[in-house]
């Protein structure tokens, strides 16, 4: 992560200039399959309640508007309660605010912006941006958006927008969505977003800054300090690179680097973490309980977690009920089997003392045989021994 100043933005810029947050991707509504219905409910509201935290940086650095860089929703079917509950927070933020259509809530028709429920009740400081006519939030400064009117569309998102300059004088603030060409897999999408075309038209101060959306990670492109991605408010994924961020963006008349700095302010509560660990025994079953242990806001934090190595019957059964205990604490913990692989030691001596008999000894013995046969039945049948372990009270 770069950050093109470390000057303060406690106070309004100097001379002629504006100061602004960037904001992008809500996707208010999101539902994520890892999370129970309880876990859910709270972290969707989390995602309203991030509307309420940029409002308030936005008081405290005096910014003159809020742009967002489109995904406001996740879809265009939304529950009306998402939309209300977006309103009532969008009316906590006291400036301006721009809201940017993307590839989850494009224009489309049923969108969500033609719904009754948000023209009845989005503020009147809130501004869609359906189209590219310039808006003008304070004198001196326009914002332009760049809206998505279809799911698929086949070309620039921003290559029209990008084409003519502003008034002499006057800072222009594109917003728009989509993948950079230069960060994009697939170089065959027709609507990239062409990086060269977009540095040479801040080059040419044709754009002042670039607010962009889609990727969830904040991200400064090129070498200008003017084309950025500012994230996620809420993370969704544990690859996603500093979620959590809203950008304070101060922009002033001039091409050097005095003229813009671009700071990020922490307004994100929630962590989705990965981690795989190595297993062969008691001490790496303590320090992943200890990990798992030490861990901050655990009702706000998703782990997905690999576990490779190999344990005794009752080092699986202790894996399992660590794991269980844990989801009970954590918003979840989610087995991530593309990096779940453990082997049992079927000789465990820990089975010999079982207090089973008759049918149910003669089962268990059956169980270890076909782990130690080591083929495509012996995961199950090492689940199943864990299993028949700690039922038979072979775990605390």
């Amino acid at each position: 992560m770069v950050v093109t100043s470390t000057t303060s933005v406690s106070h309004p810029p100097a001379g002629a200039g504006v100061r602004f947050l960037h904001s992008g991707d809500w996707q208010l509504g999101m539902m994520r399959r890892f999370l129970g219905p309880e876990a859910q409910a709270r972290y969707g509201q989390a995602r309203i309640d991030a509307i309420e935290r940029i409002g308030a940086v936005a008081a405290r650095t005096g910014a003159a508007f809020v742009v967002v860089a489109g995904d406001v929703f996740d879809a265009n079917q939304v529950d009306r309660q998402v939309v209300l509950r977006a309103c009532e927070a969008l009316r906590g933020i006291a400036c301006p605010v721009y809201l940017l259509p993307g590839n989850h809530d494009s224009l489309e028709p049923g969108s969500v912006w033609t719904s009754p429920t948000l023209a009845a009740h989005l503020p009147k400081h809130v501004d869609v941006l359906r189209d590219s006519t310039p808006r003008r939030p304070v004198d001196g400064v326009e914002v332009v958006g760049a809206p998505w009117r279809t799911r698929r569309p086949l070309a620039d998102p921003l290559a029209e927008v990008a084409s003519d300059p502003p008034a002499p004088g006057v800072l222009r603030v594109v917003v728009g969505h989509g993948q950079v060409d230069s960060l994009a897999p697939d170089l065959d999408e027709p609507a990239l977003i062409r990086r060269e075309a977009l540095e040479r038209a801040i080059a040419e101060g044709r754009i002042h800054y670039a607010a962009l959306g889609d990727r969830h990670s904040l991200t400064s492109v090129g070498d200008s300090g003017r084309i950025w991605y500012a994230g996620t408010p809420e993370p969704t994924r544990p690859e996603e690179d500093h979620p959590g961020e809203v950008l304070v963006v101060e922009l002033r008349h001039g091409t050097d680097a005095s003229a813009r700095t671009v700071t990020p302010e922490r307004v994100g509560t929630w962590r989705l973490l990965s981690r795989v660990v190595e297993v062969d025994g008691d001490d790496s079953l303590d320090s992943l309980a200890s990990w798992l242990g030490e861990q901050p806001d655990k009702t706000r934090t998703v782990v997905r977690l690999g576990v490779r190595g190999t344990l005794s019957v009752s080092g699986l059964t202790r894996l399992e009920m660590l794991v269980d205990a844990q989801q009970e604490v954590y918003a979840a913990i989610q087995r991530w089997n593309r990096h779940w692989d453990v082997g049992v030691t079927p000789d465990d001596a820990a089975l010999d003392h079982l207090p089973v008999s008759g049918p149910a000894r003669a089962a268990m013995e059956e169980l270890r045989l076909a782990v130690a046969s080591g083929t495509d039945d012996a995961a199950s049948a090492a689940d199943a021994l864990a299993l028949l372990h700690r039922l038979a009270g072979g775990a605390a």
